[in-house]
């Protein structure tokens, strides 16, 4: 049931005659808080963001569609990304997961439990600045490619989308 009405809002979506812009706009706008915690209000805010920049609402409620799928992994590439740069910018690295480890029995001492919480909210730190760097330079990069495709291929994806099926009337006897 889902795949058919996201197939049916894509055949909405070809069909339309706006430009391949506005298409491509409302697209990645509506992917844009994807990257971002959003908690429920991602698809409110796509809507209001493709809006506000004029972009297709329904493109951009298909992107955030497609982005609720994907958030696991986007906060996982955020995090990545954000510890990429706190290396590049301070010329050290570290594996995920070096500074995420909780100690199961409460330490004596003070400064263990402070270092950890210390290096929880490096690890938030390092989220939010991937979280900024991926959607700042993927929509950029999805912006041209989404136009590249509708552009060149938006009669060819439209035919496969809808597929090869055709309906043959048959012939009532009386």
């Amino acid at each position: 049931m889902i795949l058919r009405r996201l197939r049916y809002n894509l055949i909405l979506l070809f069909r339309q005659n706006k430009s391949a812009h506005q298409i491509s706009l409302g697209f990645v706008i509506g992917f844009f808080p994807c990257w971002y915690p959003t908690f429920g209000v991602g698809l409110a805010l796509s809507v209001a963001l493709a809006k506000f920049v004029r972009g297709n609402i329904l493109a951009s409620v298909i992107a955030a569609s497609i982005g609720s799928f994907l958030w696991p992994m986007l906060f996982f590439l955020n995090y990545k990304a954000g510890i990429l740069l706190r290396g590049l910018m301070s010329g050290e690295t570290e594996e995920i997961g070096d500074h995420l480890k909780l100690e199961e029995i409460w330490p004596d001492e003070y400064e263990e439990p402070a270092e950890q919480i210390n290096a929880w909210g490096q690890a938030g730190i390092d989220f939010l600045w991937g979280a900024v760097l991926n959607s700042i330079v993927l929509t950029i990069i999805g912006y041209l490619i989404v136009r590249i495709l509708i552009t060149r291929y938006r009669l060819d994806i439209l035919r496969l989308i809808r597929g090869k099926r055709t309906v043959k009337r048959q012939r009532v006897r009386k």
